[in-house]
C-alpha cells in the first residue's frame, strides 16, 4: 500500500524537529562562520600593532562591555534563531525589491500607453494582455497531483521468493542468478574452483613458454657475440666503402656496402696492443717509475732528432691506446716526484713509530727483568736468614691496632729521674 502524503509530511516534520533540536545544542560561534573585521585581521597578522594599541582604560571598559554582552541572554541566540532572522531579512529585502520593480513597471506602462508592440511588429491590445493573465491564473489554480509511487518493499520481496521457488522447481538456475539450495551452492563452488584451476594452468603454461623464448633469445645473442668477437678481422674496417667494391659488381649481401664500426676498442692490424701497453707501462713505485723515465730520456737524447720525433709521436699514440684499455700510465714527472716525496715521509713516520715502539718494548722488558732479579735476591736473603736463625719481622695485624699515635715520633726517650 503506498504511503499517504499526510504520513510523509508528518515524517518530514519529525525529522526536521530532530535536526533542529540537534542544532540547538551546537553553539552559534562554532557552527556559523563569523566574518572578521579589519581591526581583527590587522591584529592577527600584526600589521601596525604599535599604532593600534588603545589606552589601558579603554581596553578595560571594552573588556567589561564584552563580558556583559556575553552574559546577556538576549545575545546568546541559537543557530535556528540566527538563521530565522537571516531568512526574514532576506524575505523583506526581496519584497522591497519586488515592490520597486512593480512601481518601475507601472511607470513604464503609463509612459508607453495602453498599446504594446509584439516582436512581429503588430500592436498588442489590452484585451490580449487580459487573456494572457487569465491563462496564467488558470494554470496556477490547477492542483498539483503527486506521481504514482513505486511498489512497496513487501511486493518486491514476494516477487523474489516466487522467482526463487520457480527456479528450484525448474532445475538449473540461469547464469546471472544466485544458487538457492545447498547442492546448488556446492556445485557453483566446484565450478568456480575448476575455472580457477584452469586459468592458473593456462597462466603457468604461458609463463613457461615466455621464459623458454627469452632463454632461446639470450643463447642466440650470446652465439652472435661469440661469432663477432672470434679473433681479429684481417681486413681494415672503413667508415666509407671503397669505390672498387661498387665497380666490381653487385654483392649478394644487401648490407655488404656498409661497414660495421666497433667503438669499444681501437682496431689494430698488427694485434700487438698488449705489447705496446707493456712497453709504455711503468712501475707502480714512484721512485722506480722516475728512474725508468730518466733512462728513457737518456736513450731518447742519444738518438738523432728525426728518429726521436718519430718515437715520441709513436709513444703518444701507445699511451693513448693503453689509457683506452684501462691501463694507468705514470708519465708525469711532477706528480711522480710528489708521490715519491709523500711515500718517503710516510716511511720516515712509520720508522719513527717503529723505533718508539721498540724503545717502549725494551724498557718494559728491562723493568720486568729487574723486578725478577729483585724477587730472586729477596727470596735468597730470606733463605739465608732462616738458615742462620735470624727471626724475620712479624707482620702486624691489619688496621691500626697496637699503634701509638701522638707519642712523639722520632724523639728520643726522656732520661729517668734520679739518674745522673
Amino acid at each position: 500500500m503506498p504511503t499517504s502524503i499526510a504520513d510523509l509530511q508528518s515524517s518530514l516534520e519529525n525529522h526536521n524537529a530532530t535536526f533542529e533540536a540537534l542544532l540547538k545544542l551546537i553553539p552559534a560561534r562554532y557552527y556559523l562562520v563569523q566574518e572578521a573585521s579589519e581591526e581583527q585581521m590587522a591584529s592577527k597578522y600584526q600589521k601596525n600593532s604599535k599604532k593600534q594599541k588603545a589606552p589601558k582604560q579603554a581596553i578595560k571598559e571594552a573588556s567589561k562591555k564584552a563580558k556583559r554582552e556575553k552574559l546577556d541572554p538576549a545575545n546568546n541566540k541559537t543557530v535556528l534563531d540566527i538563521q530565522n532572522e537571516a531568512l526574514q531579512e532576506s524575505e523583506s529585502t526581496s519584497k522591497r525589491s519586488k515592490g520597486k520593480r512593480k512601481a518601475a513597471e507601472m511607470e513604464e506602462d503609463a509612459d508607453s500607453g495602453d498599446d504594446a508592440i509584439n516582436p512581429d511588429g503588430t500592436a498588442e491590445t489590452q484585451g490580449e494582455r487580459d487573456s494572457d493573465a487569465e491563462k496564467e491564473a488558470a494554470v496556477s489554480d490547477v492542483p498539483l497531483v503527486p506521481m504514482p509511487e513505486s511498489v512497496g518493499i513487501q511486493a518486491l520481496r514476494d516477487k523474489l521468493h516466487a522467482r526463487m521457488a520457480s527456479l528450484r522447481k525448474g532445475g538449473k538456475p540461469a547464469a546471472d542468478t544466485e544458487p538457492g539450495s545447498k547442492d546448488e551452492l556446492l556445485e557453483e563452488r566446484r565450478r568456480q574452483r575448476a575455472a580457477m584451476r584452469e586459468r592458473r594452468r593456462k597462466e603457468t603454461k604461458e609463463k613457461i613458454k615466455r621464459e623458454e623464448e627469452m632463454k632461446g633469445k639470450k643463447s642466440k645473442d650470446k652465439e652472435k657475440d661469440k661469432a663477432q668477437n672470434k679473433g681479429p678481422s684481417t681486413k681494415t674496417q672503413l667508415l666509407v666503402p671503397e669505390q672498387s667494391s661498387s665497380r666490381s659488381g653487385p654483392s649478394q649481401d644487401p648490407g655488404s656496402n656498409y661497414t660495421n664500426v666497433a667503438f669499444s676498442a681501437l682496431a689494430d692490424s698488427s694485434g700487438g696492443s698488449s705489447k705496446k701497453a707493456r712497453h709504455v707501462k711503468t712501475s707502480t713505485n714512484p721512485s722506480q717509475a722516475l728512474e725508468q723515465l730518466a733512462t728513457r730520456k737518456e736513450k731518447m737524447a742519444a738518438m738523432p732528432e728525426e728518429k726521436r720525433k718519430v718515437i715520441e709521436e709513436k709513444e703518444k699514440w701507445e699511451k693513448a691506446e693503453a689509457r683506452m684499455e684501462g691501463i694507468k700510465v705514470h708519465d708525469d714527472e711532477s706528480r711522480l716526484k710528489k708521490a715519491a716525496k709523500r711515500k718517503e715521509k710516510e716511511k720516515a713516520k712509520s720508522k719513527k713509530a717503529w723505533g718508539e715502539r721498540k724503545e717502549q718494548l725494551q724498557a718494559s722488558m728491562a723493568a720486568k727483568q729487574k723486578k725478577r732479579t729483585d724477587n730472586i735476591a729477596m727470596r735468597a736473603e730470606r733463605r739465608n736468614d732462616k738458615r742462620k736463625g735470624v727471626k724475620s719481622k712479624d707482620k702486624g695485624r691489619p688496621g691500626f691496632e697496637g699503634k701509638s699515635f701522638g707519642k712523639g715520633k722520632g724523639k728520643g726517650k726522656a732520661p729517668a729521674k734520679g739518674k745522673k
